[in-house]
């Protein structure tokens, strides 16, 4: 029991450092296709879950519950979006494998969320918003591209952007 606890923290580590530095060259790209090729949820369960109960905790009582499964339908959403553009683009990804990708880049968000509920300054919340959509999606990039031909890599990752933009936005007005 221990050691497969130990293996998924290691597991969830790796891939939380696969986003938090999204910079490298070849071998990124090799390591996001292992992450690809061994996805798990529980670093997405994670992530998601500090998301939503942060954007619950910024938003008023009667709208929580609401936010907080406005969530995860948007990630559920948005992880068949990707699946199925994905698939028209000619690339290969599995549903999990989507819901992984989009979860563990949710960690920027999570920070911008956290942020948002700490500070009440509106311009900061933007700067830190717009951030976070740019780390996130540019830490989607590698993990997407290994998914698909290289010149439909933008094609494929507007969407996820779309997807960020939208959370951070309810980061925004829920804070």
């Amino acid at each position: 029991m221990w050691a497969t606890l130990r293996r998924d923290a290691g597991l969830v580590a790796g891939n939380v450092r696969a986003v938090v530095l999204p910079f490298g060259g070849a071998a990124r790209r090799g390591e996001c296709q292992a992450v690809l090729r061994n996805w798990d949820l529980w670093g997405p369960l994670v992530f998601t879950l500090v998301l939503a109960l942060t954007l619950t905790a910024g938003s008023a009582k009667e709208k929580a519950a609401a936010t907080f499964s406005i969530v995860f339908s948007v990630l559920s959403v948005g992880a068949l979006v990707l699946t199925a553009n994905v698939i028209l683009l000619g690339g290969s990804i599995g549903f999990f494998q989507a819901l992984c990708l989009i979860g563990y880049c949710l960690f920027p968000l999570d920070i911008a969320a956290l942020v948002c509920l700490a500070v009440p300054l509106t311009a900061v919340r933007m700067i830190i918003t717009l951030a976070a959509v740019v780390w996130a999606s540019y830490a989607s990039v590698p993990f997407i591209s290994a998914s698909v031909l290289p010149e439909r890599k933008v094609l494929a990752t507007y969407p996820v952007m779309l997807l960020y933009v939208f959370l951070c936005w309810l980061s925004l007005v829920s804070g």
